[in-house]
Order: C-alpha cells, then structure tokens, then sequence
C-alpha cells in the first residue's frame, strides 16, 4: 500500500514537470534534464541491488551549485507517481563546464547508476520486502526526475512465483562448552519463504574460531514447501583427541545449492563452542546464542558448497545423531 504522504510529493513533481516542460522559457534554456531511462525488465528482489542507465541533456548557467546537478529515481505503480513514489536513489551528477563564466554541460552519452539497499529511503524498503515475500510478481515503475524540470519513466516486473529463501531464525547449542570426547545439543527452526517443491538439507560442519572449516559433521534434509523446519536436539559427540579450543558450528541452508533463492548471501548460521578440560567443562554448561547471517571467507564459502574439506582429521572428527 501505498503511503498518502508520498501522494503529494509525487504528485508535486508531476505538476512541476508538466508546467516547465510546456513553458517557452524551459524550450529555450534547455536546464539539466533527464530524456531516457533503462531498467531491468524483471526482478526477482530489488533489495539485492540492480542497475540503471540513463540520459541527460541540456546546460546550467554559471552560478552558485550550477556545476553539480541532482538526479531522483523513485518507485512507482503509475508512470507518472501520481499513485504515490518511493525513493530509491539520489545521484549528483557533475557538469563539465568550457570557461569560466560559460555554462555547465550536462554529460553525453548514457550514465549508469547501481541502485542499493543503503540508498533508499526506509519506506521503499518497507514496499520491496512486502513485494518479494508476498510471492506474486507485481508490476510497477522506475521513475527518473530531476526536479521541475523531466520526468521519464519505465515498467519492471518485481518479486515472482516462488522466490524461495531460507534463512535460520532460531537455535540452540547446549551446551557451549565440553571436554574432549563429550557430548553438545544442536537444534534450529529453518524458514523458507515462499513455496517449492525442492527439498534441500542443511550440511553442519565444524570451523575454527575464525570460520576456517575443519570437518563434515553431518546433513539434515529439509522438505520442500513453504514454511519452518525444525531440527529437535540432536546429540554431536566430539573425538576424545580434539584439541582443547574455540570452534565454530556452522549450519549452512542449501548446502549444495539445489534451491534458486532471491538471497543467497543469507544461509549461514554458526554457534560458538568450547572445548576445554574437564575441570573447566564443569563449571560452565551454558547454551549457545544462534548467530544469524554469518559471512564466511571466500576460501571457506566455496568448500562448503563441495564439501571440499582435504584429509579426513580423526581428531576433529564428530558424528551427529
């Protein structure tokens, strides 16, 4: 839905734009403007970032910020934002000027601009998360404006039929310290967002306090289908001659990436754990907090999607049941 304050803003620039496009003054001064704008025609989720180019033309006379020239993208349900128009990037553009006292050129050729998450307001980034997780491909507009002057616009297809993602939203490691040869409980809630009907596992492997795998643990299949699966506590059994340390339980969604998600940078989950001895095992047996969207090193992200983990280590290894 779109906001009602957003209404007037848009449909502000609307009216100044048809008012100075049909003025003698804006067809002979011909000020900064934009005359075309290029889009992806479709896109799954927007909030991952997309690119657009675009074309400027005309001149600022010489004055004060004549030199850098402002350009709006918004989104839109109607072409003209007269439905209400949600920002999703300001770029300033800098002019090329041929004296001192001449006038600033607006660019040739065609712009490019990367649209991010960080560059929009948080409204727009309310509207394209209900668009991706409401699993129906919608149509609306890019809209680009520079102010009181153009407005030009294209259509975009944005979110689709089952734009799956999986991402962990609870856990639990208990508990987060052992001895070596001992016993933790891993359980979590997996959530798909979307349907499909391709089932997926979750692979568990151990890593170094620094994310750096070490071994395979195990994998647990997830069905296909929207909606949370929950793994109940099952018991992890370390090898007695693991070294005493700080480790890492990662739990990796789609670990061998049979499923096409709109994210793919949101699958990873980790859990801390201690191994200490057992005088020190005693006298700590807390769970551990689940960590969320945990970012691997590239070297560690790649094995984990072949299971590329070298010379089985025996003192590393544990089993899950």
């Amino acid at each position: 839905m779109l906001a009602k304050h957003l209404k007037s803003v848009a449909a502000f620039f609307s009216f100044c734009f048809l008012l100075v496009a049909n003025s003698a003054w804006a067809q002979s001064m011909t000020p900064v403007r934009i005359t075309s704008i290029s889009v992806p025609s479709s896109m799954g989720n927007p909030l991952n970032g997309f690119t657009l180019n675009y074309t400027l033309a005309g001149f600022n006379y010489y004055g004060l910020g004549a030199a850098i020239n402002d350009t709006y993208f918004y989104l839109s349900k109607t072409p003209d934002g007269s439905s209400g128009a949600y920002l999703l990037l300001r770029k300033g553009i800098l002019l090329t000027n041929n004296g001192a006292m001449g006038p600033y050129y607006a660019p040739s050729g065609t712009l490019s601009a990367t649209v991010t998450q960080a560059d929009m307001d948080p409204n727009t980034v309310a509207v394209l998360q209900d668009i991706v997780t409401g699993c129906q491909p919608q149509s609306w507009y890019i809209l680009g404006y520079t102010p009181q002057i153009s407005l030009v616009s294209k259509p975009s297809t944005l979110g689709g039929y089952n734009s799956s993602d999986l991402f962990f939203t609870a856990g639990a490691l208990s508990p987060s310290v052992i001895q070596p040869g001992g016993t933790t409980n891993i359980s979590f809630t997996l959530f798909r967002q979307c349907p499909g009907n391709t089932p997926s596992t979750v692979g568990i492997y151990l890593a170094d306090a620094n994310y750096q795998l070490l071994s395979f643990i195990g994998s647990v299949s997830i069905p296909g289908g929207a909606g949370a699966s929950t793994l109940p506590p099952s018991g992890i059994t370390f090898s007695s001659a693991i070294p005493l340390g700080t480790y890492r339980i990662v739990m990796f969604a789609d670990d061998a990436g049979v499923v096409s998600e709109v994210n793919e940078n949101n699958n990873v989950s980790s859990f801390t754990l201690q191994v200490v001895s057992g005088v020190r095992s005693a006298l700590k047996q807390d769970a551990a907090s689940l960590e969320t969207e945990v970012t691997l090193p590239a070297p560690a992200a790649s094995m984990l999607r072949g299971r590329e983990l070298g010379p089985s280590m025996a003192h590393l290894e544990a089993t899950i049941r």
